[in-house]
């Protein structure tokens, strides 16, 4: 977790405070609004009890100026400060969770700083998380940005052209096991085109590998695509080949495949599926070693406030089931969240990349959320 030396967080807490005043003086173009969330969590996990509790606050604003008739020049700032326990230990932070400056045309739009950049048509299984680590089972969607310069632009057509380099992100990021070499940046690009009922897209990715010992020169390769043929069907595939002189299998893919529909009964079923396999070879055609994982979600609302969803994971490999259900009540601008859960001991292996689960075991959670 990333903590701030004390001259660190006074200059957080300047820019903080600062941004009130220099909003006020333009307020026209001025936005503040936030999210205060707590959560209170039981675990039975190895033959005990664990609990946990915390409190998180994440506030925003928004400065927005526009630029003749159709370009407007956008500011975002988001902080995440948040306070957890276990009663045995805590953890806390303050610290920017989005920095950006964005401006925007009729067809284009271009944003530096740090921010969330996600693509693909995968819900549950993503083959295609690339910079964020967004966990299905948050209530929050809560992901860490990149620092990065993205541009986006919109042919009239529908066709989407996308161009992003990314600097000083020294984590790990979305399946990555090992960080980008500090000081070199990292570059990509996606075309998205319109296909009959439907889209279809092409993406790559490109960047330095600091595997401690060693660097070694990784690519990615992706292809995408979604249609609307009665039922919604969806197909996302990712190689990764890694260019390196030390032992080590030349190329990875990620296929997931996907479909969802709405029963028409009560209020309306909806129902999502998707099936992903996971292989590992040092040939692009071969597939040495493979993995594979099935998911389910159900969601159904109960009258105008009340729904509930399902979600169901099993991994083929280790015969693991992982099921999550959560009850949600929603206000005007108060949400209460209630999850219960049976996950394996080893859950956060469900997601490839080393993330610890959420929650492993079985238990309950109850999180409210306000946002105003």
């Amino acid at each position: 977790m990333i903590k701030f030396t004390i001259p660190q967080l006074r200059v957080k807490l300047f820019v903080f405070f600062l941004f009130i005043p220099v909003g006020v003086c333009f307020s026209q173009g001025f936005n503040f609004k936030g999210q205060l969330s707590s959560w209170g969590t039981g675990v039975r996990s190895q033959y005990d009890w664990n609990e946990n509790a915390g409190i998180r606050y994440i506030p925003q604003f928004n400065y927005s100026y526009l630029m003749g008739k159709n370009d407007l020049l956008n500011a975002e700032v988001l902080f995440n400060t948040y306070y957890e326990t276990d009663f045995h230990s805590s953890d806390d932070a303050f610290k920017f969770y989005r920095e950006i400056l964005r401006y925007t045309t009729e067809q284009s739009e271009t944003q530096v700083g740090l921010q969330k950049i996600d693509f693909g048509p995968a819900q549950l299984l993503r083959p295609l998380m690339w910079f964020d680590r967004v966990d299905p089972r948050d209530p929050l969607k809560l992901t860490d940005g990149v620092y990065a310069l993205r541009y986006k632009y919109s042919f009239l057509d529908n066709s989407l052209v996308w161009l992003w380099c990314l600097y000083g992100n020294t984590d790990n990021k979305g399946y990555e096991l090992s960080p980008t070499v500090k000081n070199t940046p990292e570059f990509g690009g996606r075309v998205q085109l319109p296909a009959i009922a439907g889209e279809i897209a092409a993406t790559f990715h490109t960047r330095k590998v600091d595997a401690m010992l060693y660097y070694y020169r990784e690519n990615r390769y992706a292809l995408d695509g979604r249609w609307d043929i009665g039922i919604g069907v969806w197909f996302e595939s990712a190689w990764q080949q890694n260019i390196s002189i030390i032992p080590m299998y030349k190329w990875s893919n990620m296929t997931t495949i996907g479909m969802d529909y709405t029963i028409p009964e009560g209020n309306g079923i909806y129902i999502l599926a998707e099936h992903m396999v996971t292989t590992v070879s040092n040939s692009f055609w071969n597939a040495d070693q493979n993995r594979q994982i099935s998911a389910m979600m159900l969601t159904y609302s109960i009258g105008v406030f009340n729904n509930i969803m399902l979600q169901e994971y099993y991994d083929w490999h280790n015969k693991n089931l992982y099921q999550y259900f959560r009850f949600q009540r929603i206000y005007d601008n108060f949400i209460i969240n209630l999850a219960l859960f049976h996950y394996p001991e080893t859950g956060g292996s469900l997601f490839f990349n080393g993330q610890t689960s959420l929650l492993s075991g079985y238990g309950l959670q109850l999180m409210l959320i306000f946002n105003y």
